[in-house]
Order: C-alpha cells, then structure tokens, then sequence
C-alpha cells in the first residue's frame, strides 16, 4: 500500500483570473500528484482557472461572499469543510483567505498554517496592519510575494522575522507563438507594420494601474514626432470608458486599443514593441514577469516590487511613478534605437527565466511544504 498523500488546505477569497489564482494553477500543475491531494475553499468562482484547476484534480468549494472578514457564520461554513477534510497543512492567500487559514488553524492544531500577503499594502490603515498581524498568529510561516512585500511584514505589520519568507512569484513559461499568429493579431487590432506597439495589461483600475499616465505619455510620444506609436491595453475594468474618453480628447482615438479582457493575453506579448507598466503600487506585478519571459523590452514605474523583477534596471527601465512625461521620454529612447531594445528584451527573459519560472518556484513551496509536515 502506497504512503497516504498529504492533504493541502488552501483558503482564497475567489478563483477568477487573478495572480493569486494563477500560481495555484502552476502548483496544481507542478506539484506531485503522488505526494498531495488539494481542496480549495472560496468566496466564489468565476471564469476558465476554475475548471483547469478542477482538470488538474484540485477539489474546489465555494462558502459565499462574506457579510465582513470576521464573520462567525462564514467562519464555521469554512471550518465544517476543513473538519471533514482534516488538512495537513493549511494554505492561506489574500486577506479573506490569511482569515480563513488561521480561524481553521485554531480549531485544527496539528495542522501547520502558511499566510501568503499578495498586495503592496502602502495605503492600508494601521487597523488594517494590526489586523494583518493579528491573523497571521497561528501562522508558522507568512510568504511575502516580494522582498518588497516581506519588508513590509517584518517593518510596518509587525509580524515576527522568523515567520517571514520571501517567495517570488512565478510564471508559467512563454507560449510558442508563430510569426504568422503575431501578423494576424497586429491585423487583428488594426497595426500596421510600420506601427510601434506599445502594451499593457491589467485590470482597468485607473487608481491603481495607471493606464491614463501611459495614454498621456503616447500623446507626448505623438508631440515629440514619434506618430506611428501606438498603445494596446489589454483588460477590462470599471475605468474603461473614462479611459476612451481620455483617449479621444488627447486626439488618440485611432492610436489606442482597448482590447477588453483576452483569456490568453499572454499569445498577444510578441505583437508587442515595448511593454509598459505605470502602477501607482504593484507587490509584484506579474505581468511584467510574462512580458519577460517573452522577450519583451519593458518599462515600468519604481514602486513596490518591480524594481527587485526589473534587477534594479538591469533587466527593464525604471521611471518614476505618476509622470507620463518620464514614460514617454524613456520609451521614446527604445523607438530610436532596435538594438537596445533586443537587448534589454534578452535580458528581461533571461532574468526572468532564472528567477520567476515555475519550477523554481513549484519547488521552493514544495520544500515548504515538506519541512513543514516533517
């Protein structure tokens, strides 16, 4: 008879198409399925991750939307769940799920507890903080996605330095995608060959992501004579139409593509010249890592955890936040010179490929795992 698999107990707020999500994918992907047997409880479900996930063998059960994080309801759906599942190891990520892990620790002593802070929590109150810290008291270790993220938990949350572990966030390597794929999708959004395609994607949180400091950056790009620039952002959002509006009254109705949410945005990298990120705080900022991995020269702003995924400038430009006009300036250096581009390209995929690849990171957690349950 084989040795019993260990049983992993993973709490998120909800399976959609975020980052989160998508690193529960490269585990239920890389993870022996000899070793572990996975059970995720969320808010809800949305979207295709859902069924890989399911694919994958993962068992998913969705509790509803909780009225608040401390809801005793919510709390006892979760743990009559866990009590039936009796987990050796339980996998907390986002603030409702860190909630879950350690309330379902409490009451399941034998059971390690993992919290993982996914976000850049610089406008979280000290409530929020102290909250944070409070939650993560049944917890062995908390993961910070970032050394940016793990700074944050060692100086401003508070939790203890010997529970923090920084592991870096990962993605799945780069599609093959042909060189007639990639005419067709420029085709596709209307770019012609002499166009230089700037992208971006995320979701369309204009507070957060920034998508109008990179509209304003290409009408400065337009001013300065660069006219063939063009921008595609990928994603949909609640800002979306105020983004057109943008848009249209910088006179780049015809310049910038709105290409709403693709399920597989990662095949649209290579249409792609530069790609462009100006978030106002990213913990990480996964999409970076994906550009990356695919060759593409990146530009991004110096906030949260890009600086460590760019090497500090070495594996992609930095420019300050909020300032379309250092954007602009540093993406119009790339458009004059095709060779620096193929360059800063090569050595955004090579970091990228040491640093942010699954198995690295599939790895990393396993080990977690292991010296956990041991």
């Amino acid at each position: 008879m084989g040795m019993r698999l260990i049983r992993v107990l993973h709490t998120l707020c909800r399976i959609n198409s975020g980052g989160v999500e998508q690193r529960r994918l490269l585990l239920a992907r890389g993870l022996s399925k000899d070793k572990y047997e996975n059970l995720v409880i969320c808010q809800d479900t949305a979207g295709i991750l859902p069924e890989l996930l399911r694919a994958e063998g993962w068992k998913i059960i969705e509790i509803g939307t909780a009225p608040h994080i401390l809801s005793p309801s919510w709390h006892n759906r979760a743990w009559q769940i866990a009590k039936d599942f009796k987990p050796d190891l339980i996998h907390g990520a986002v603030i409702e799920g860190v909630a879950l892990a350690n309330s379902i620790g409490m009451r399941c002593p034998g059971a390690p507890v993992i919290s993982e802070e996914t976000s850049d929590p610089v406008n979280r109150s000290w409530r929020g903080n102290l909250l944070m810290r409070a939650m993560c008291l049944r917890s062995k270790v908390v993961i910070g996605v970032s050394p940016a993220v793990g700074e944050y938990l060692r100086s401003t949350a508070k939790v203890p330095k010997r529970k923090v572990r920084v592991i870096n966030n990962a993605v799945s390597s780069a599609p093959a995608v042909s060189d007639d794929e990639i005419a067709k999708q420029r085709s596709k959004f209307g770019f012609s060959r002499a166009d230089f395609v700037i992208g971006s994607v995320g979701r369309v949180v204009d507070e957060d992501k920034r998508f109008s400091d990179l509209i304003r950056g290409v009408a400065l790009l337009h001013a300065n004579g660069f006219t063939n620039a063009k921008l595609i952002i990928i994603g949909d959002g609640p800002d979306r139409v105020n983004l057109e509006r943008l848009a249209q009254e910088c006179g780049l109705k015809d310049h910038v593509v709105f290409a709403g949410y693709q399920g597989e945005a990662r095949r649209l990298y290579p249409l792609m010249d530069v790609f462009a990120l100006a978030s106002a705080h990213e913990a990480f900022g996964l999409v970076l890592a994906e550009a990356m991995m695919a060759g593409v020269p990146v530009v991004a702003t110096r906030v949260g955890g890009i600086p460590h995924v760019l090497d500090q400038g070495n594996a992609g430009r930095l420019v300050p936040p909020f300032e379309p006009d250092a954007m602009a300036d540093e993406i119009g250096k790339l458009i004059q010179d095709a060779d620096t581009r193929l360059k800063l390209g090569d050595a955004g995929r090579k970091y990228a490929e040491t640093h942010f690849s699954a198995e690295r990171y599939c790895r990393e957690i396993d080990e977690l795992y292991t010296s956990l349950i041991q």
